[in-house]
């Protein structure tokens, strides 16, 4: 099992309580935008010879905005991606990944299985990442789901099953 079937897992709640939906554009649109507007900007500005370096400078940046800006705009127009969505409370849900040492996996399953998701998050995390606790909550509602993976043979494993709270 991998974030993916986690992901699918939670559009498969009853109710439809999460739902699949894409990003928005506003981000993309926006960046696109500034750099389409930084070389205008840059066109107008008269071209001596102590202005070069800063009419560079806007040719540079404004170049790189509007390309990161229209790839991620193409990508989100036309790609199929798309990230959890809680239907009622109108918001997008905020992944988080917790890293943890092998040694901590009963623990951290324990915890899953109980629905502690305050301690946790308040666990200290390990630079190692031979444990994953994948968790999507909303900023807006006490709607917390969280599942355990571990390292098995070079793939990432589910642990213990999905766990989701709506307090």
């Amino acid at each position: 099992m991998s974030k993916y079937d986690m992901c699918e897992a939670l559009y498969a709640l009853p109710g439809g309580v999460v739902v699949k939906r894409r990003k928005p554009i506003a981000v993309p649109a926006l960046l696109l935008a500034a750099g389409v507007a930084i070389l205008v900007i840059n066109s107008q500005i008269e071209a001596s010879a102590e202005m070069m370096n800063l009419k560079s400078a806007l040719v540079l940046f404004g170049a790189v905005a509007a390309v990161v800006g229209a790839v991620m705009l193409a990508l989100r127009l036309t790609g199929s991606a798309g990230t959890p969505y809680h239907a009622a409370d109108g918001c997008y849900l905020q992944c988080k990944e917790l890293k943890f040492n092998k040694e901590k996996s009963a623990q951290l399953r324990d915890l899953v299985n109980r629905g502690d998701f305050t301690t946790l998050r308040s666990l200290p995390e390990d630079g190692v990442s031979a444990v994953t606790v994948v968790m999507y909550s909303s900023p807006r509602s006490g709607f917390c789901a969280a599942q355990v993976f571990e390292y098995f043979e070079l793939e990432l494993r589910a642990v213990s099953e999905l766990k989701v709270t709506d307090k």
